[in-house]
C-alpha cells in the first residue's frame, strides 16, 4: 500500500491589517510591532505597501 504524498507546505500570506484592507491607511496602527497587554504576546506588523513608503526618522 502506497501512502498519499504529504501536502507541499506553503508560508503563510503577509499580514494586512483590516484598515488597511478596506482602504482607511491613516488610521492603521499596526505598521509597527507593540505589545497587546499579554505578556509574550505582539500584535501582528502590516505589511501593506502604505507603510513601506513611510519615511524612516
Amino acid at each position: 500500500m502506497t501512502r498519499a504524498p504529504e501536502p507541499a507546505w506553503t508560508p503563510e500570506h503577509p499580514y494586512v491589517s483590516g484598515r488597511c484592507s478596506i482602504g482607511t491607511h491613516d488610521q492603521c496602527q499596526d505598521s509597527e510591532p507593540r505589545e497587546s497587554g499579554v505578556p509574550g504576546l505582539r500584535y501582528l506588523v502590516c505589511t501593506c505597501c502604505c507603510h513601506r513608503l513611510r519615511a524612516v526618522p
